[in-house]
């Protein structure tokens, strides 16, 4: 007879039980997750935060505050985007009648009453931070604030305004030579690192191309663009330009530069440029490879205040090689 076997074999759960236990993993699997996975989805939504406020407006953007800006931009008041590297952006969708060449190609703000800067990124324009805020709005990403010079300087006359034979003429003078007024010149564009735009209004003088006097625009030392008359010196003597009929405040102040990219080798011959009035020198400024977009102010003397005088601005260098040469003048 065979021994009676202990049973071993465990009684199984009732099924109930194992549902229950299997959905209480279940559970706390999930509240596990949602304890990791909320503050994750949290921060995810913080860093798309950040990186989108931190993301500079695309071009179509840019027409959000068309409106707004033409709101609140009065005549005269000059227009600046903070940064600056968005200013072309900023052109690009609002246009020449609320951000005009002249204006963005100014030799300073000085001049100016008032301005309005276009902030997007929290940044602001250092240039305007004599200027005192007056208004303020935001418009989604972007920051509008018209904001009030102090101490606006009174211009009496731009000399940039009247390069035309109505105003002015040119000469060089070894050997001595008028220049020629070209109303429809062919517009020459010298490309990346070339010489600047020659506009289709121009003095041409003897020697070539180069040798021209007109109003264009240069790029300097941080790629801010300059308007300017270009005024590349001859091989001998000097290239004149001389304004007639010109009312004088206290001084001739100015900036003069040459296109960086040219400037910036810091290989070429100084230039320099001698402001007479009346035939009197008054004063003589010569610029260095990587002086930049440099200022100049000559006081008037005896001549401060004429209603009308003869000046002129006459360009000289001893190697003309390569000497990009652009300077602007007003007296005020």
């Amino acid at each position: 007879m065979t021994p009676a076997q202990p049973d071993t074999t465990a009684p199984s759960p009732p099924a109930g039980g194992t549902t229950r236990a299997r959905g209480g993993l279940a559970r706390r699997a999930l509240g596990l997750l949602a304890l990791v996975g909320l503050p994750a989805l949290g921060l995810g939504e913080l860093a798309a935060h950040i990186h989108f406020s931190r993301r500079a407006p695309d071009f179509d953007a840019w027409r959000e505050v068309k409106a707004p800006l033409a709101a609140m931009k009065r005549p005269g008041d000059l227009v600046v985007v903070a940064p600056a590297w968005a200013d072309p952006a900023a052109r690009r969708a609002l246009g020449d009648e609320l951000l005009p060449l002249r204006d963005a190609a100014r030799p300073d703000e000085s001049r100016y009453a008032a301005a309005v800067e276009i902030s997007v990124l929290g940044q602001r324009a250092e240039e305007l931070a004599g200027f005192r805020e007056e208004r303020r709005q935001e418009h989604g990403r972007f920051v509008l604030r018209r904001l009030v010079n102090p101490s606006p300087a009174r211009v009496v006359y731009d000399f940039v305004d009247h390069v035309a034979p109505s105003s002015a003429d040119v000469r060089v003078t070894d050997p001595p030579a008028a220049c020629r007024w070209n109303p429809r010149a062919r517009i020459a564009a010298g490309g990346l690192g070339g010489h600047p735009t020659f506009p289709a209004e121009r003095f041409e003088c003897p020697g070539g191309p180069f040798f021209n006097v007109g109003v264009t625009v240069i790029a300097d030392e941080e790629f801010r663009p300059r308007r300017c008359i270009w005024s590349h010196p001859p091989r001998d003597g000097a290239i004149v330009t001389r304004f007639r009929d010109v009312p004088l405040g206290a001084v001739i102040r100015g900036h003069a530069g040459m296109y960086w990219i040219i400037e910036r080798e810091r290989s070429g011959a100084p230039v320099t440029l001698s402001v007479r009035v009346n035939g009197e020198a008054v004063g003589e400024a010569t610029h260095v490879d990587g002086d930049g977009w440099a200022a100049f102010e000559f006081p008037l003397g005896a001549h401060a205040g004429a209603a009308s005088a003869e000046v002129e601005f006459a360009v000289t260098s001893p190697d003309y090689t390569h000497r990009h040469y652009c300077f602007e003048a007003d007296t005020r």
